[in-house]
């Protein structure tokens, strides 16, 4: 029966102050929209990032010296490392004709030469590797203390490049997602203080009459959640509309089907627009406490 009232009440103050809560939605709702593009540039930059990750292999060439009965020894014992998705061997013969294929226009370079002067190898896949970065490190130092390696490569530089581009990443969206939905908050709060400073002989009454705090803040709290949500999801709207658009006009250069885009998820969305909804509570009861002196 409260909430029915309270609800009452809070939909009257819509009808009453209806360009001033739809001005503070539009605000929300380009506030919000800033985080959605941003979020969207994030994840799809993300996925670029892990299928590069993919990509990382540790390569450890074995000494010439090492018996053809000792590889299946140390394939087991690469395969048994913590982490590791999958091993495979390239022989020396295997090695050469890689190099022959990336010298096919220039054959005449690699005659007259053995194809065992390459060293046999293991390539070896992390499981997710660019979320174990640090992993690969560990594992390629172990390696190469072993006695039958000879060297082992993992592109240090590129990995240490993405471990840090992953974590400017991450924390930038989290970073600007605090921020903004913060600036939601303020917004919607101010706003709902001054609904609040026009009905104060309205809110003096019903104290004097025995309404409780959370009967007096009730309608304010419902209408900060609704413009927390609807201006979330008025962003996250026109962010798809701006994706289809976008994905319409690199339709025809094929660049859809080599970059992959995607938009964001639907367990994402729904947290954010709660989030943003939850915010703008939280904002104003603050702001209602402080001014009222609940």
């Amino acid at each position: 029966m409260a909430f029915g009232v309270i609800l009452k009440r809070a939909v009257r103050d819509f009808r009453q102050n209806f360009v001033t809560h739809l001005m503070t939605t539009l605000v929300v709702a380009l506030t919000c929209l800033i985080f959605v593009f941003f979020s969207l540039f994030s994840f799809n930059l993300q996925h670029v990032v892990e299928r590069f990750g993919r990509q990382l292999a540790i390569i450890v060439y074995l000494k010439k010296d090492v018996s053809q009965e000792r590889i299946p020894t140390i394939y087991q014992k690469i395969a048994g490392l913590a982490g590791i998705e999958s091993v495979r061997f390239v022989s020396s013969e295997e090695a050469f004709k890689r190099l022959e294929q990336s010298f096919k226009d220039e054959k005449e370079v690699l005659q007259g030469v053995d194809p065992l002067f390459l060293p046999p190898s293991f390539e070896v896949q992390i499981n997710r590797a660019v979320y174990h970065l640090d992993r690969i490190k560990e594992i390629a130092a172990q390696l190469s203390q072993w006695p039958e390696v000879d060297k082992v490569q993992y592109g240090r530089e590129w990995v240490d490049r993405l471990e840090a581009f992953s974590r400017i990443v991450r924390g930038a969206v989290v970073a600007s997602g605090i921020i903004l939905l913060i600036t939601a908050a303020f917004v919607v709060s101010n706003t709902i203080k001054l609904t609040v400073f026009a009905r104060q002989e309205e809110i003096e009454i019903m104290r004097l009459v025995g309404g409780t705090s959370g009967f007096i803040q009730g309608p304010f709290l419902l209408a900060a959640f609704f413009q927390g949500t609807v201006g979330s999801s008025a962003a996250i709207l026109v962010s798809f509309f701006a994706y289809r658009y976008v994905l319409g006009m690199l339709d025809y250069t094929g660049l859809v089907r080599s970059l992959n885009l995607d938009f964001l998820p639907l367990e994402y969305i729904a947290l954010f627009i709660l989030a943003s909804g939850l915010f703008c509570v939280v904002g104003t009861a603050v702001a209602l406490r402080r001014f009222l002196r609940l």
